[in-house]
């Protein structure tokens, strides 16, 4: 098995911050805007998506491809999902280096999905916004009551290319498109 790429080489310096760009909802706007959700307030089963290397990512998509070809060794080989995460997820060390940045803050981190890409962790509002740089406010959206981040995370800069961003700073559920 080809050793996986260590995206994390530098030390993470907390005054060095890269923006988390596309990570607000639309709806996080100041006419929507019912001010912050309070310090305590608990926030479980958040998600931080994490980044592939690009070789990896390319891989993956050819694996992909090959799935479905019958041609292929790979027809319709199915991997587990530890399977998966061991070839295409995150190495370790990058994977280790990101929750002890996270237990930093305090948060609890509840798990490394299989898929090497994920991780849940739960935390305060506080911890949030000393982490992550952003407010989390109570909004009113076509009169329904909601809660999100303010405006795009922010990690430092040591993180990101191993970061795509935090999934869920927000109670915004998928709706069905018809």
């Amino acid at each position: 098995k080809p050793q996986k790429q260590i995206l994390i080489t530098g030390p993470i310096n907390s005054a060095r911050l890269v923006t988390l760009a596309g990570n607000t909802r639309p709806e996080a706007r100041a006419r929507n805007d019912r001010g912050r959700v309070p310090d305590k307030a608990r926030l479980d089963h958040l998600f931080l998506l994490l980044r592939r290397p690009a070789e990896t990512e390319r891989a993956l998509e050819q694996y992909i491809h090959d799935l479905t070809d019958p041609h292929s060794p790979d027809f319709h080989h199915w991997p587990t999902a530890r399977e998966y995460g061991e070839q295409y997820g995150l190495a370790p060390e990058d994977i280790d280096t990101i929750v002890q940045w996270l237990k930093s803050y305090g948060f609890v981190v509840n798990g490394v999905y299989p898929n090497g890409v994920l991780i849940d962790f739960s935390g305060t509002v506080r911890q949030v916004r000393e982490a992550f740089h952003t407010e989390i406010h109570h909004l009113v959206v076509k009169g329904v009551k909601h809660i999100a981040n303010m405006s795009d995370p922010k990690i430092p800069a040591a993180l990101a290319p191993a970061v795509v961003g935090v999934v869920s700073l927000n109670d915004f559920m998928p709706k069905p498109m018809h």
